[in-house]
């Protein structure tokens, strides 16, 4: 994480968080049980949301001096 800029960090920190949730309420997975049923419908939506940010924040990088 050296070569990310601050922002690239917390978009990347960002992702793994919710990417995190997302795995967290999954009904397959069944690691939450005691969640409402509306929640599992965010997971996979969380997951793939999750991903998209970690890839993003690639593109924030420091530049070589």
């Amino acid at each position: 994480m050296k070569k990310h800029t601050p922002f690239g960090k917390m978009v990347f920190w960002l992702g793994f968080v919710i990417f995190v949730l997302g795995i967290a309420f999954n009904g397959t997975l069944d690691i939450i049980q005691d969640a409402p049923e509306s929640v599992y419908s965010f997971s996979t939506p969380a997951i793939i949301i999750g991903i998209i940010l970690i890839t993003i924040s690639n593109v924030f990088k420091k530049e070589n001096d």
